[in-house]
């Protein structure tokens, strides 16, 4: 609606004048306190009066409030007391009062200050603040020195009357057209706008911060919601603004036509008046007054708006995709929903939609606005369920997103809004196009831009060209077609779900017509793909980079088979780096599909299948699955033999891997005698300083402490944690493993001092290195308190166990062997502790899953039989005791060569 402006006011407008005081100073003196005196003084002055105490309930905090409250103000006066008053919450260093001085100093509002003498009468609740009062005298002296004419009072009388006449001799504004009614044409706006309260509160405060003509850019990509925030925020301000009008700013031809409507509107021109002369006379009118909102929706091109834009103490919206505001006002960058509003939208409109579908379908959306509004609506509208729409989702995205509901707030379909935008950018820079068409084929995740240079062919040229990928990603960020940094690209997930859709069937390269997008983006990881990063640290931040990227161009639903060998070494990779960093249950698949990918391409006996099927039996090692892992191990060994020869570094390393499943199945010597054989031909080979040879060395005098032979293992580990540090470093995973192990020999020896500091050393790297859930840092944890009880410490123990246990249990699994150990060695501190009961059932759960896990006559398992028997007998149980020792007895004699790995 456009209403009529009003006659021209002779009485000059009233000004809205700030006191800023303490509370004592609103009941002070009585029967009239100084804040009552001042009021009256504003009134009788033809002014409006802002103080705390005008404002009404709103979802804001007091500090946000207070500045804002303060930014509307066209004066500022301080009534300083003697008490300092409340501490803001989030400068708790600075009063409120000190901080509305610094934010009327900053805006440069007009200042008077006034401050109670010292012969102020009063009652003692005016004077004592015993808390903070050194800190109201500090900032009284600062006012006195702050170069402002600083007014002394005794009395309320003498506040009135000296706070009135300096209002009377300061200038009023000019203000020579004032509107009774209102003029808009702000659109209707959204019945079911949800969320975005922070986003509002900011822009609010951002328009309020006291400047003249702020501008305000709204920025974002097309569909987060930057058009329906304005027009909230319009709707929710309606009251504080005379003039609010909407300009459409895409075309800036048309923008002058738009700002002479609004000069009409306002009377200020005729319809025979150009465009020109009506912005002239509007942007004067502004100038010269307050209280108009200005929103040019959609602007693209900043160049092209600043001359138009009107000056004078109102407010300016910007919306556009383009970030690149800087010049003319703030930025405040629009996001898509949070989880939770994209939730409470979906479930507005979509009642019969639980919480976990509403989460899946936000999520397949990345929280986009537009699409999760469109989502709703079509859920809300026809039977589809939740899994239709996301099977919908994933198959047909190109249709589903090109449906525009009956009834929608946005013009066009998300499919239409962004192919306008793929065309245009392919006709005004194809390589941007190109490059975004390969982001979009990544996962919708950070990209570092270094990844691009590794394309092949033109584009990766243009890549590699700092100046030429200069324009192509400012063309993507201007057009705010993606999140563009100085080392980082992302795209939104669903525009480029659109982007694959539309590009699907297209070939990257004419020479090579298997060069489809899929292909492509698996051999430009392939070719970016950073150091093996087996046990190699420094490679791990930019494999974490990687890691979304990895699993998405590796997606078994991707048509990538004329890359299927690319694929399998980036599937054996990335789960390598998955291992290595403590996540062995998340490598296991993608071990299982390198696997299956190389034995389908290569056969059964290729060196790359054999290492596949090597690294395969680590994993399952790392979840406990020994037996699994032998069987694997042993094949894998024959067929290395027979097709690399004995001596061979790849037989070599799988001597050694079965050499250690041996030894966790309890065949100690077996393992021994493996071992000693490889290390000899490994030093043959390799040196005696190759990490391999190293690997070992340090399991063979692992191997050797399981059989009692602990000094034995204890100079052979002193050997290779010296050789480690030489050759690979302090801390480096090898070089920590040895000095764990190490440290277990010095304990067997009875060295429990320097087994433990030696223990604490390592868990403080690994915590460092790996983090506090890795499973070596679990490891060395677990042995830290074995060492702890041995000293004696064992409610320090206890509590090491008891946290230890629970992180192994989440990242291990109940069942996992090391989670086990962890839990067979809290009982038995438990046992030491004189909680026997307690001990008893951790025994026997331990007992039962070591059972179950490892088979009856393992050691572990024998060890819970005894520590289960120990603990029966402290219960006065001895007969049943009696006869788990006997048991133990026999089986232990069955396998000689078995010594308890745990203490009993």
């Amino acid at each position: 609606m456009v209403g009529e402006p009003a006659e021209q006011h002779a009485r000059p407008p009233a000004r809205r004048v700030f006191l800023s005081h303490t509370s004592e100073l609103s009941e002070f003196p009585k029967p009239r306190s100084f804040v009552a005196a001042a009021k009256e003084a504003v009134t009788a002055a033809g002014d409006a009066v802002i103080d705390m105490s005008t404002f009404t309930a709103r979802d804001t905090t007091p500090e946000q409030l207070d500045k804002t409250k303060l930014a509307d103000a066209d004066i500022y006066v301080l009534i300083a007391g003697f008490r300092y008053g409340t501490p803001v919450r989030d400068r708790p260093e600075v009063s409120y009062c000190e901080q509305e001085f610094q934010v009327a100093t900053d805006t440069g509002l007009p200042r008077l200050v006034f401050v109670l003498a010292d012969d102020t009468e009063g009652p003692q609740e005016l004077f004592r603040d015993l808390k903070y009062g050194a800190r109201q005298e500090a900032f009284r002296q600062r006012l006195e020195d702050s170069g402002l004419t600083v007014t002394k009072v005794s009395s309320s009388g003498q506040l009135e009357t000296r706070l009135l006449q300096a209002l009377n001799e300061l200038d009023r504004p000019q203000q020579p057209w004032i509107s009774a009614g209102r003029i808009s044409n702000i659109p209707a706006r959204t019945v079911t706008f949800t969320g975005r309260d922070e986003l509002l509160t900011g822009l609010r405060a951002a328009l309020c911060s006291g400047r003249p003509a702020v501008v305000q850019a709204l920025n974002g990509m097309g569909g987060v919601g930057k058009t329906t925030t304005a027009i909230e925020y319009a709707h929710r301000h309606a009251e504080d603004y005379d003039v609010a009008w909407w300009i459409t700013a895409e075309d800036p031809d048309l923008v002058p036509s738009h700002l002479a409507d609004l000069a009409q509107a306002l009377n200020l021109t005729t319809s025979q008046d150009s465009p020109a002369v009506a912005v002239a006379r509007l942007r004067g009118a502004l100038q010269s007054r307050r209280r108009w909102l200005v929103v040019f929706d959609n602007a693209e091109n900043p160049a092209a708006l600043r001359p138009l834009l009107p000056s004078g103490d109102g407010h300016i919206i910007i919306t556009s995709r383009n970030p690149d505001w800087d010049d003319i006002g703030a930025a405040l960058p629009v996001r898509e929903f949070s989880r939770p509003e994209s939730i409470e939208l979906l479930r507005i409109r979509c009642d019969r939609l639980t919480e976990s579908e509403a989460d899946r379908i936000a999520e397949a959306l990345g929280d986009l606005p537009l699409a999760v509004n469109q989502a709703a609506r079509l859920l809300a509208t026809t039977s589809l369920t939740a899994e239709d729409y996301l099977e919908l989702l994933a198959e047909r995205v190109h249709e589903l997103m090109a449906r525009h509901e009956k009834g929608s707030s946005y013009p066009v379909s998300l499919t239409a809004a962004w192919t306008v935008s793929f065309d245009q950018l392919a006709r005004d820079h194809p390589a941007a196009l190109n490059t975004l068409t390969m982001v979009a084929w990544l996962a919708p995740e950070l990209v570092p831009l270094a990844l691009l240079t590794h394309q092949r062919g033109a584009t990766g040229a243009i890549a590699r060209d700092p100046l030429a990928f200069a324009d192509v990603t400012a063309a993507l960020r201007s057009r705010g077609m993606a999140e563009v940094t100085t080392t980082t690209i992302q795209l939104h997930r669903v525009p480029a779900a659109l982007l694959r859709a539309r590009t699907r069937d297209d070939v990257t390269s004419a020479e090579d017509r298997d060069s489809t997008w899929p292909v492509t983006a698996v051999r430009l990881l392939r070719a970016g793909m950073p150091d093996n990063p087996w046990v190699n640290p420094p490679s791990w931040p930019r494999w974490r980079e990687l890691l979304p990227h990895l699993l998405v161009v590796c997606d078994p639903h991707r048509a990538w088979q004329p890359a299927a060998e690319e694929v399998a070494y980036l599937l054996d990779r990335t789960a390598s780096y998955l291992q290595t960093r403590g996540d062995p249950r998340a490598a296991l698949p993608l071990f299982q599909r390198a696997y299956a990918l190389r034995r389908d391409l290569c056969g059964d006996d290729h060196p790359s299948t054999l290492a596949s099927v090597n690294n395969l039996a680590v994993v399952l090692d790392n979840l406990g699955e020994y037996q699994r892992a032998r069987e694997l191990q042993e094949d894998t060994l024959s067929r290395t033999k027979r097709v690399l020869g004995d001596d061979h570094p790849d037989t070599l390393i799988s001597a050694s891997r079965l050499a250690a499943e041996l030894s966790r199945l309890g065949e100690h010597q077996r393992a021994r005698e493996l071992n000693e054989d490889t290390l000899a031909r490994s030093k043959r080979v390799l040196g005696d300083d190759h990490p391999d040879t190293l690997s070992t060395a340090n399991n063979l005098a692992v191997v050797l402490g399981h059989l009692g032979e602990h000094q034995r293992a204890r100079e052979l580990h002193e050997d290779t944690l010296a050789r480690r540090k030489r050759v690979l470093g302090d801390d480096h995973p090898s070089t920590l493993s040895a000095a764990s192990s190490l440290a277990a020999d010095l304990s067997h020896l009875g060295e429990y001092q320097r087994a433990r500091e030696l223990h604490e050393d390592t868990l403080a790297r690994r915590k460092r290195l790996l983090g506090d859930d890795h499973p070596d840092t679990l490891h060395s944890a677990g042995h830290l308190a074995v060492n702890l009880s041995n000293l004696g410490e064992n409610q320090q123990a206890r509590e090491l166990y008891e946290d230890t246990l629970a992180r192994s249990k989440r990242v291990l699994g109940d069942d996992h062997p090391s989670t086990l150990s962890a839990a067979n060695n809290l009982a038995a501190v438990l046992g030491r502790l004189g909680e026997n009961q307690r001990a008893r059932e951790l025994h026997e759960d331990t007992l039962t899953r070591r059972k179950r896990v490892l088979g009856d006559d393992h050691p572990s398992t024998l060890a819970s039989v005894n520590n289960l028997a120990a603990v029966l007998g402290h219960l006065g149980k001895h007969r049943r005791a009696r006869e788990l020792y006997k048991d133990t007895l026999t089986r232990r004699k069955r396998a000689a060569d078995s010594v308890d790995p745990e203490p009993s």
